[in-house]
């Protein structure tokens, strides 16, 4: 199917046509669905193999996204997996509710364009997630959802980030001077470059001397105020203090005075992150500030943002791109880092353990300081902390107990016994 084809449709707000061009089958669920709460009524266009594409007409202009939220939250007890259209007159917004890898909760992508003007991303978007009748035979609901996940996702800008960060992390460990191995300057480069991007989803919320950004505007005020002559003052001077004593101390007692005022106002940052690492006190470590200007203008040319609102920027990033990095160049890239005990550890382990220990401490500290346990208070929560993939389905109606049950289904309950 063309773009051209595909243009059209999308201009019409043809959708149950587009999806059937597509190749997408019928959905077995026809009527609009009540959502608790809203006025809106999704109604379901097309199903491929468990994935069920919705559309929401919205008259009133696309919902806010707290309402986003309630739809999906109830289309998700009717679909194994969504890809759902919010039609306004003016706008159209396609949303990929992507589940988190650590297997709680999910996030919400966005691909939004005028209802008369359709961006050629979303056609490439939806040409991906066509399907032949020649792969019929052969097509299963996880291929299905696989290709439909690439195409609505935001993989494709975390690994277009990820090559690139590839260069300027070898550039970047090239200039790192008085460091005895390649492997330790490559290893120290992934330390910096892992803090310097932390710094750079912070200061974009203005958590650094309520700057947005603060480190290139201290790299200016560094140079001035050390001299053009001094090319090694960034790092030594500003970035080491800024590290040990004000992100990474409760009690940050500065050398300097001036350097003190330079810094500012900063967080504390508990963790270890900002620690001294054993390379920093091992080494007499030397970087010119004219690497830093480099890496902060490969940075500068993405949009850093801490929140799960994408603005349409197709160079936007969130944290997920710190763990996709994390893994890659500890599990992959660094080998000798598993000999001094580094390891990645994936999203849905470290989601359970922290989900495992935070909770219940939190917990017990609302009960010792009198509040009421939470435990309690579940009880009158409805399912708003049930996972969704156990939610799925239990407003299917159970068979009557006098029904008869179909072979099938007996044959599978008498092998179960």
């Amino acid at each position: 199917m063309s773009h051209q084809e595909l243009s059209s449709l999308l201009q019409l707000g043809d959708f149950d046509t587009l999806f059937r061009k597509m190749g997408w089958d019928n959905p077995e669920q026809r009527g609009p669905v009540v959502v608790p709460e809203s006025s809106l009524r999704p109604l379901p266009v097309a199903d491929k193999r468990g994935v069920t594409a919705w559309r929401v007409d919205c008259p009133n202009g696309l919902p806010k996204r707290s309402e986003q939220h309630r739809v999906v939250r109830c289309l998700k007890r009717l679909s194994r997996d969504q890809l759902v259209v919010f039609a306004a007159p003016d706008r159209h917004l396609w949303q990929w509710p992507e589940q988190r890898q650590s297997g709680v909760g999910y996030r919400l992508v966005d691909h939004e364009y005028p209802a008369n003007a359709p961006t050629e991303a979303l056609l490439q978007r939806l040409s991906q997630a066509t399907f032949k009748i020649t792969e019929e035979n052969v097509l299963t609901s996880s291929a299905v959802l696989t290709r439909v996940r690439r195409s609505f996702n935001a993989d494709k800008v975390t690994k277009s980030f990820y090559r690139e960060f590839q260069k300027h992390h070898k550039d970047f460990a090239d200039q790192i001077e008085g460091v005895a191995t390649t492997e330790n300057q490559r290893w120290y480069a992934s330390v910096l470059l892992n803090r310097l991007m932390f710094i750079y989803f912070i200061q974009k919320k203005g958590f650094l001397d309520s700057s947005q950004n603060y480190l290139r505007v201290r790299l200016g005020i560094v140079r001035e105020h050390y001299g053009a002559d001094q090319f090694y003052a960034f790092y030594k001077q500003f970035l080491l203090p800024l590290f040990h004593e004000g992100l990474g101390s409760s009690d940050p007692r500065y050398a300097d005075p001036e350097i003190e005022s330079i810094i500012g106002s900063v967080p504390y940052v508990n963790g270890g992150i900002f620690e001294p690492h054993e390379l920093e006190q091992t080494y007499d470590i030397q970087i010119s500030d004219e690497a830093f200007e480099t890496l902060f203008d490969f940075f500068d040319a993405w949009r850093w943002h801490l929140d799960e609102t994408p603005s349409g920027d197709p160079r936007e990033i969130n944290p997920d791109i710190l763990g996709y990095i994390f893994e890659h160049y500890i599990n992959f890239t660094e080998k000798g880092q598993k000999e001094k005990g580094a390891y990645y550890t994936k999203p849905d382990v470290t989601g359970y353990m922290a989900a495992s220990t935070i909770l219940p401490a939190l917990a017990a500290r609302f009960v010792s300081a009198g509040l009421d346990d939470p435990a309690v208070l579940l009880s009158g929560s409805g399912d708003a902390y049930i996972h969704d993939s156990i939610l799925h389905g239990v407003d299917q109606a159970l068979p009557d107990a006098d029904q008869e049950l179909p072979k099938e289904s007996l044959s599978l309950s008498l092998s179960l016994c």
